[in-house]
């Protein structure tokens, strides 16, 4: 994967409110880092929040009116074009970008047992979801989707982790 050669600076607040996956505040700040730098975003401030099923559930309910619970859910606050990007740049590069990331620490577990790897890994692949949805990316569309996908592969190949969706 090409690195972005931008560096950024990058305020991340993370609140674990789960106890489902045992994961530390450091590495989920890493891994938002090394996100947040491989895309190019220049500035971010990114809340993140490890909760249950029932908490996620609330909140897509409440806000997204999907009355269930859910993986990951991502809530972009503001977005800024500091410098233009380069034409084949990933859909971050040379933002500044504001926003909040929630994450089910239930689900990961359960989703990790269906798919044979760990629940670190799962909520590795929510995390790294809910960023790209913040910079941009989108899988709501058969048009968008491999997009999305390509791009989440990218990330998860920095840590040596392949999504179970390329089963």
């Amino acid at each position: 994967m090409t690195r972005v050669e931008m560096s950024g600076t990058y305020q991340i607040a993370v609140s674990d409110q789960q106890s489902a996956v045992e994961i530390s505040e450091s590495v989920v700040e890493r891994i938002i880092r090394e996100t947040l730098t491989v895309e190019g975003v220049l500035e971010a401030e990114i809340s993140v929040a490890l909760v249950d099923d029932p908490t996620i559930h609330d909140v897509n309910r409440d806000h997204l009116d999907h009355d269930y619970p859910t993986d990951v859910i991502s809530f972009l606050f503001e977005d800024e074009v500091l410098t233009e990007p380069g034409p084949r740049a990933p859909r971050g590069a040379g933002k500044r970008i504001e926003g909040e990331i929630i994450v089910s620490g239930d689900t990961a577990v359960r989703e990790a047992a269906r798919f044979g790897w760990s629940p670190e890994n799962e909520l590795t692949l929510y995390l790294v979801h809910g960023l790209l949805h913040l910079c941009g990316y989108d899988d709501l569309t058969d048009e968008e989707q491999p997009l999305m996908r390509e791009r989440e592969r990218a990330v998860l190949a920095l840590w040596g982790l392949k999504p179970h969706y390329d089963e």
